[in-house]
């Protein structure tokens, strides 16, 4: 589709508005900037899993209401309303008045105890919180939102009640926060039920200085610009933003049977895999020195330092490599195949870039700042060998370190600047699309909200009294995903590393048979 390009307001930044606001007595609406226009517009949703004295339900259900009116009082934004205005243009509104009781964070409590697959908390706790018990269609949270549409909040909380069970939900708007700012909420949260005041990051702006060809008056234009951002492309229509974009052909991705298991890895074990990598590295790099040996990726690089890769870069090469080698193998096909594209694999990882680029500038911005970093390898000449052959899987975790370090300042600026001159940010799209076997997305939640202190009536050892952490974070789904790969919650110390895999159910049945791939995890759950 052949778009028409706004160009970048000549100003000190692009992608923020600062004056963009409207304000009433009741109401301030804010424009949004550009790295939240281009975000998805669906809830996060976790469920932080808690022992419970049920007597206790009234009581707790007072705490909880009475701690998210406090902090919407204190941090407005936190009830404020996603609305979309003309153009697919993403606004906030807030109120003026939180003190006075005129903002609010929904709370509701369901009782999910006849729906549940497990008769009590302790039989979920023995289970060890699988997967597939966080999936269920009261876990939904509708979240319609379009020109001329009521907006829709941006927190809403809801506890599930189960026996001996609090499983605290939390859905958090992601066309206004990432990660990051879902590990922000949580803490806010959490210390408000302790009676602790809120404090951290709220300005809903960043600051991207412009980059040289556009001081200069430059317009390379939205095409060219396309070209050095790999993983973004043009929707044909505005179903975005960063909506994968779709083949033509295929199974429609609800028709596909789909299951997810978390895969556990000890600490131990990753590092004997880390320490193989650098060892292999080394010795690649030696070789290359020699010239017997020559880089093969595009965009990695075997001289590169091997040593500090980190469990996130060496576990992503790992899942990504033998996700893709079952999937190969499963007779079963979601799209037809394509010679130009298939030829080519992609690994999303996602890059929170505050702390990459432009720290100073955006030390106190709330709001979407996780980059797309995509690897591109051959997918059989050297992915698929890479489950395998130990020198490839050292190859692989280059390349994906590579890529993942070149988020940089020019980085966000072009990412920035791309967002700001599509016409509507809704025909943003991800160059991927999950039915193909070779493509992936891998992420990391392992330090969100699994070490949040929480004082709750009815929650924690004997008559409920002091602060207590969850059993453990769950992610939260009303129907599995396509495909991907998440580290979960881990509190700190934690001993393990719990990767979330969702895959189409026969693939998922040829991972486990993986010997390879099951010679490095301790068990399995679900």
């Amino acid at each position: 589709m052949r778009v028409q390009q706004q160009k970048p307001a000549s100003s000190l930044c692009i992608g923020s508005c600062p004056c963009d606001k409207k304000t009433t007595n009741d109401h301030t609406i804010t424009r949004l900037p550009a790295w939240d226009q281009a975000s998805m517009r669906s809830y996060i949703r976790v469920v932080l899993c808690f022992a419970f004295d049920n007597t206790a339900i009234d009581a707790a259900v007072q705490h909880i209401r009475g701690s998210l009116k406090r902090l919407a009082c204190q941090r407005p934004a936190f009830s404020g309303s996603i609305e979309v205005h003309a153009g697919g243009i993403v606004h906030l509104r807030t109120s003026n008045k939180p003190q006075l009781g005129e903002a609010t964070i929904p709370f509701t409590t369901v009782d999910i105890s006849s729906k549940f697959p497990y008769a009590s908390f302790d039989e979920l706790k023995e289970a060890s919180f699988p997967p597939a018990a966080f999936v269920a269609p009261h876990f939904n949270q509708p979240c319609v939102v379009g020109e001329g549409l009521p907006g829709v909040p941006v927190a809403v909380v809801k506890a599930f009640i189960i026996p001996g069970g609090l499983l605290l939900g939390i859905y958090f708007n992601h066309a206004v926060a990432d990660g990051d700012c879902l590990r922000v909420f949580l803490e806010a949260f959490a210390g408000q039920t302790c009676h602790q005041p809120s404090f951290g990051p709220s300005t809903m702006e960043h600051h991207v200085p412009l980059s040289r060809r556009q001081i200069n008056g430059t317009d390379i234009g939205l095409e060219k610009l396309l070209e050095r951002i790999p993983e973004y492309s043009i929707l044909d229509e505005p179903l975005g933003p960063t909506m994968p974009r779709l083949r033509a052909e295929g199974v429609p991705m609800d028709e596909i049977p789909k299951i997810g298991k978390i895969f556990v890895f000890n600490n131990e074990r990753l590092n004997e895999l880390r320490s193989f990598i650098a060892a292999e590295s080394s010795r690649t790099q030696k070789k290359t020195g020699t010239g017997c040996c020559r880089p093969l990726f595009q965009n990695g690089d075997v001289g590169a330092n091997y040593i500090n890769y980190t469990n996130y870069t060496c576990l992503a090469a790992l899942t990504w490599a033998h996700i893709t080698r079952a999937r190969l193998a499963d007779k079963n096909r979601y799209v037809p195949y394509s010679a130009d594209l298939d030829e080519t694999a992609l690994l999303q990882t996602m890059v929170n870039w505050k702390t990459r680029a432009f720290k100073e500038k955006n030390k106190d911005y709330f709001g979407n700042a996780t980059a797309v970093a995509a690897t591109q390898v051959p997918t059989r000449a050297v992915l698929v060998e890479a489950a395998s052959d130990r020198s490839r899987l050292a190859e692989l975790v280059a390349t994906i370190d590579k890529t993942i370090s070149s988020v940089d300042e020019d980085y966000v600026r072009d990412r920035t600047e791309f967002f700001t001159r599509v016409p509507d940010p809704r025909l943003i799209g991800l160059r991927f699309d999950p039915r193909t076997p070779q493509d992936l997305g891998f992420n990391t939640w392992r330090f969100f909200g699994s070490d949040t202190k929480w004082t709750i009536p009815g929650v924690g050892s004997g008559s409920g009294r002091g602060a207590t952490s969850p059993d453990v974070v769950r992610r939260m789904q009303d129907a599995w995903n396509m495909s991907g790969a998440l580290i979960l919650p881990a509190k700190a110390g934690s001993t393990a590393h719990e990767l979330l895999v969702t895959l189409p159910t026969s693939s998922m049945e040829l991972l486990c048979q993986d010997q390879d791939w099951m010679c490095w995890v301790d068990r399995v759950i679900g």
